[in-house]
């Protein structure tokens, strides 16, 4: 137990959190530290779970939500109230568009009398809204926009804000704001989370009461795992009555056509992404988004994160362990001449909290955070070493230098 808990291990372990303490507050910058940066830029762990471990085929068709495609804005507001007049024929239980409608149109008065029509004859309408800052001064949300009265009058609105995501953003969306409100007090409430309480009351309500801030959004797939309809299939009517009877239709932009794969306006990275490391196209529609939110909730298939003082706490426990054994190898004659013995442990430390990371979200929907853990795995071998054989030998020698320097007739030994 003396070998394990001692002076060494301690101020060691102490040592190894001073210097990433230093690096992360003086702001160190390394170019071929940059490299890397640009390439891993936003890559998380559980990504590859969706692209390399889960079956995507097996995830089954969510046949509750129907996406349809608006179409670009040549199209017109008149277009988008021809669809949702025909949508209504058919008794979904609620329409909701992921759409900004927040001022009329003085070009095209009809397009807009033809929309407030068409909502107002709808029977559970849900509009968006969106949290904004616009002022330079501003700490938080300042603003929230809201469709006219015209169009709002029989509708609910609820925000669509992605938090600090944006168009032509190379950030990948993982998660929802479940909870936004202005500085001076005005709620409202979140677009997906609107849309499952009108389908089903209590699954909200489970949702909300988990009293999270920021959700995870569990994916469920593509385009691939719900119904579509594109504008031409709406405005012909090509489609049974009972694909619409009675579900969530989501409207909102999804390309020209619904089949559409390009880099396109409200199209996002997500971890559905076939190129993680690096960028290639976006790959989902914000609309489509929505739909995977709103299934998570109905579904209760929520991800559940660690809480940060845990990761702490693994870091600070490993940490010590590693410069308990790296500075029991450094003194071992017999095995500190095998430099490569501590690379091998910490690559096997690595291995295993991939797995624990990688899996742990497979199989139990728990994002575990160990981005502390890593770092210190990847320190605690060299700077262990740098700590005991520089600075404690150096402080040792010192120590020396002044013992005998207080020793009597010392100088005039000769």
């Amino acid at each position: 137990m003396k070998k394990l808990f001692n002076w060494t291990n301690i101020s060691g372990t102490f040592a190894v959190f001073l210097f990433m303490w230093m690096l992360g507050s003086i702001g160190v910058q390394f170019d071929f530290l940059n490299v890397f940066e640009e390439v891993l830029s936003d890559y998380n762990l559980t990504d590859v779970y969706y692209t390399k471990i889960r079956n995507n085929e097996a995830i089954p068709f969510d046949e509750r939500i129907v996406l349809v495609n608006i179409g670009d804005a040549a199209r017109g507001r008149g277009n988008i109230a021809d669809e949702i007049s025909i949508i209504n024929k058919y008794n979904p239980k609620v329409i909701a568009i992921d759409a900004k409608f927040f001022g009329l149109k003085e070009e095209d008065p009809m397009g807009d009398f033809k929309l407030a029509t068409a909502i107002q004859e709808a029977n559970h309408f849900i509009m968006a809204s969106e949290f904004a800052v616009t002022s330079d001064t501003s700490t938080g949300w300042d603003t929230l926009y809201t469709p006219p009265p015209l169009f709002s009058q029989n509708a609910q609105t609820a925000y669509v804000n992605v938090g600090n995501l944006e168009f032509g953003d190379f950030t990948t969306w993982r998660t929802i704001p479940v909870k936004e409100t202005t500085k001076k007090g005005k709620k409202e409430p979140c677009f997906p989370v609107k849309i499952a309480e009108a389908y089903n009351e209590e699954a909200a309500k489970k949702f909300l009461a988990r009293g999270n801030e920021i959700e995870n959004i569990y994916f469920k797939g593509n385009l691939d795992k719900f119904t579509k309809l594109d504008v031409d299939d709406v405005l012909n009517e090509n489609f049974i009555p009972e694909l619409i009877k009675d579900k969530i239709v989501i409207m909102g932009y999804m390309g020209d056509h619904y089949t559409d794969y390009y880099f396109d306006e409200d199209k996002f990275y997500t971890p559905l992404n076939d190129k993680q490391v690096g960028r290639g196209t976006p790959d989902m529609f914000g609309v489509v988004v929505h739909a995977n939110i709103v299934s998570m909730i109905l579904d209760e298939n929520y991800i559940n994160e660690m809480p940060e003082y845990i990761g702490y706490i693994i870091a600070i426990i490993l940490c010590y362990l590693n410069v308990a054994l790296f500075a029991y190898i450094l003194g071992n004659k017999k095995l500190s001449p095998y430099y490569g013995l501590t690379k091998i442990i910490q690559l096997i430390e690595v291995l295993i909290i991939l797995t624990i990371s990688i899996f742990s979200f497979a199989l139990f929907n728990y994002k575990v955070d160990l981005t502390l853990v890593f770092l210190v795995i990847i320190l605690a071998g060299d700077l262990t070493e740098i700590y005991i054989d520089i600075i404690l030998v150096s402080l040792s020698k010192i120590s020396f230098i002044r013992k005998l320097s207080l020793k009597p007739n010392s100088l005039n030994a000769s």
